[in-house]
């Protein structure tokens, strides 16, 4: 399947070659990406799209690897979210791998919860259309792919997107995110998530609103703990 997918990439390629600039990121290595793009910057308990203390303390479950404001990071998640691009999904995916992996050791929740759930963002019918695919979807396929240690579960299409609704970077403000967002995810099966460790996977993550919302209905169905991560933030 993997050669059969390599056969169709590099047809592509060749009928549609690449600019310099996307084979300059693709030929980014995942130690150089690690190196040198900057740290998303907020900290795990110290969330700064947050505006009051008690919201910094709700959403504290929420993290992200890289600084969206680096034109580097934005030029990577541009490619993967509006190019379904595979060979940085790939980067990426592993690199996430690294750092949940990490960061369930760290906070001893291998112990408490056993295996965690993976589970992307979801997208609507709308916009799937449009591109073809969900970059959410992209990057838990990817960690699965260098999870040979079996560490994570993953279940797509679980959380979905109820109705379309406008990008939040078109909307001004938290508050505004929130109220898009509002009610528009629902879990699909939710006895097969209750009393689970879950993983929410998205690309970018601005104020945390579509992570709050789906947060929100994990919970509701039944999902002991949440940790949200998002490449870039």
């Amino acid at each position: 399947m993997y050669f059969l997918s390599r056969i169709v990439d590099l047809c592509i390629d060749f009928l549609f070659p690449k600019s310099r600039k996307v084979l300059e990121l693709e030929a980014l290595s995942i130690d150089t990406i690690i190196k040198t793009l900057p740290p998303a910057n907020f900290a795990r308990s110290k969330d700064s799209f947050v505006e009051s203390k008690a919201e910094c303390q709700k959403n504290k479950d929420i993290i992200a690897l890289f600084d969206y404001s680096h034109p580097v990071v934005k030029e990577i998640v541009w490619k993967l979210k509006y190019n379904g691009n595979a060979r940085i999904a790939d980067k990426l995916g592993e690199i996430l791998y690294d750092h949940i992996q990490q960061e369930f050791l760290d906070l001893a929740l291998f112990e408490k919860w056993g295996r965690p759930i993976l589970i992307p963002i979801p997208i609507s019918d709308k916009r799937r259309f449009e591109r073809g695919w969900n970059q959410s979807e992209l990057l838990c396929e990817q960690i699965m792919a260098h999870d040979n240690e079996k560490t994570f579960r993953y279940l797509p299409r679980r959380l979905v997107k109820l109705y379309h609704t406008e990008s939040q970077t078109k909307t001004s403000s938290r508050s505004e995110r929130l109220k898009n967002i509002k009610n528009s995810m629902k879990v699909l099966n939710a006895p097969a998530i209750i009393g689970e460790c879950i993983v929410v996977l998205d690309d970018v993550t601005t104020t945390g609103s579509t992570f709050v919302e789906a947060k929100r209905v994990l919970r509701a169905a039944g999902a002991k703990k949440i940790l949200c991560v998002a490449v870039a933030h």
